[in-house]
């Protein structure tokens, strides 16, 4: 006879979903499982999560920027959705919620959510999901891959950079998505802008570009960096000087100084580097460039490269007078393969003759992990 848990009267169980999406792994909700009230809300996530800790050792974070991600998700309203998805950046030593911006890793695991909790009627052998996302009030669709009976297809033999293993391939296009962060491709206007940097004491050339998040990209040797160095490599003096250029381009475009945009994205010409975690050297032949990309606050490299970045990135790299572009080798079939610290991320780009942006896709995998009931202390959702 199996003895009843004897739970705490001084903790809230809230339901939950662990799940990993690309190279991102996240807590996923109901909407209607957290409070309403934005202000309770926030609380009830930083006690999940465990933060402010820098081990997040109370809660369910990973002490990593990758994996201090929460994704809420209802139905949606909004003409031509299924779902609506809020995705939340948890601050890890420092009590925050961040809803600035989308995350290209775990939107993969929205569509499988949505089947998964009948919110979406499956339909083999793929499912077209449409997502409307509230952090950037755009419409992002996800295809995947279904079996017979109904269920995301776990089993594949899609294989993504930074995730050991295959799975079922999951298709995300984000071609509508310009102007996410601040409504317009060019948030200054140009292609390049000289931005002075005040902690460098001169102008360095950058360009800022939003399609799914905003981003400011720079030459490596700006930044004082040759541009492939590993994570361990990036000291907190590197980070600096890379949010010293982010803060500079939030300034020039006017984005709130809290907001955490434009990300910082450091690019090179192709050149062979060392995949951080398997130890291989990626050759210069299979990128069209490298990029390090730096999130935060505080500032962290990113260790893969996050989804909605490599979107922008891409989008970029097909805008002749960027940074990126002048850096870029161009494949004949449309994909632009971008060199981060752990191996390859392909964008796939269509532009029509005006400039429209027609395919900015990407390819995911992501799985259910664990699904129950999570606890956070009452007692702290009251201070």
């Amino acid at each position: 006879m199996n003895t009843p848990i004897r739970r705490s009267a001084g903790q809230r169980g809230v339901r939950c979903v662990v799940m990993r999406g690309g190279t991102s792994k996240g807590v996923y909700f109901h909407e209607d499982d957290l409070p309403a009230d934005p202000q309770a809300r926030d609380k009830v996530l930083l006690a999940v999560m465990g933060s402010p800790d820098p081990r997040q050792i109370d809660g369910l974070g990973g002490a990593d920027n990758l994996t201090s991600k929460i994704v809420i998700v209802g139905k949606s309203n909004s003409p031509g959705a299924d779902v609506n998805y809020t995705f939340g950046q948890v601050g890890i030593d420092l009590p925050y919620v961040s809803y600035s911006a989308n995350c290209g890793n775990l939107s993969a695991g929205v569509g499988v959510f949505a089947i998964e909790e009948g919110m979406v009627e499956p339909v083999h052998p793929v499912t077209r999901v449409r997502i409307f996302n509230t952090n950037t009030s755009q419409l992002l669709v996800s295809y995947v891959p279904v079996d017979e009976n109904g269920a995301p297809a776990v089993d594949g033999d899609c294989a993504i950079a930074g995730v050991p293993g295959t799975s079922g391939e999951i298709r995300m296009d984000f071609a509508g998505t310009k102007g996410a962060s601040t409504g317009k491709l060019l948030p200054s206007g140009n292609l390049i802008d000289e931005l002075y940097i005040p902690e460098f004491g001169r102008k360095i050339a950058v360009s800022i570009v939003d399609v799914a998040k905003a981003t400011v990209f720079f030459h490596a040797r700006d930044a004082g960096i040759l541009g492939t160095e590993s994570p361990e490599a990036f000291t907190p003096e590197i980070l600096e000087r890379f949010w010293a250029i982010r803060n500079a381009a939030a300034a020039h475009v006017q984005l709130a100084p809290d907001s955490r945009l434009p990300h910082p994205v450091s690019v090179v010409a192709p050149t062979d580097y060392v995949d951080y975690m398997t130890k291989q050297t990626v050759s210069a032949q299979d990128v069209s460039f490298v990029a390090r990309r730096v999130g935060g606050p505080p500032p962290r490299l990113h260790k893969a490269f996050a989804a909605t970045g490599a979107v922008c990135t891409a989008i970029a790299a097909n805008l002749p007078g960027t940074v990126v572009h002048a850096v870029a080798r161009h494949f004949p079939d449309g994909v632009v393969r971008i060199g981060h610290p752990t191996g390859v991320f392909p964008v796939r780009i269509a532009l029509a003759a005006d400039g429209e942006i027609q395919e900015a896709s990407y390819v995911r995998t992501a799985r259910r992990i664990m699904e129950g009931t999570v606890y956070v202390r009452e007692s702290g959702l009251r201070a």
